[in-house]
């Protein structure tokens, strides 16, 4: 749940608010990436498609796990089929050096 509202107190003001929050309808998505042993796995890529959207398996969301391994994608459409794709990154990272002239 969530409310997002905006203040700009003045000099010596008090600002009194109350805020009700209401369920949220739209659902999210939080996941976590684990090793074999249960080790979290930060970096890897987690990327959601939507099936039977506007246009079949388009890119709905792209995430990278926190150190946590966790990911999080949302506010999602309810009923939407939806597929994650997750990737450890085991590359190799190296940085391309561009020529001299």
């Amino acid at each position: 749940m969530q409310s997002i509202f905006y203040v700009r107190p003045s000099a010596q003001e008090i600002v009194e608010t109350h805020v009700t929050l209401r369920e949220p309808d739209r659902p999210v998505l939080l996941g976590t990436v684990t090793d074999d042993s249960g080790a979290p796995i930060s970096d890897a890529l987690a990327v959601l498609y939507a099936s039977g959207g506007v246009e079949p398996d388009a890119v709905a969301g792209v995430s990278c796990t926190d150190a946590q391994g966790r990911f999080l994608f949302g506010p999602l459409e309810p009923g939407v089929l939806y597929e994650i794709r997750v990737q450890a990154n085991t590359q190799l990272h190296r940085v391309l050096e561009q020529p001299e002239e």
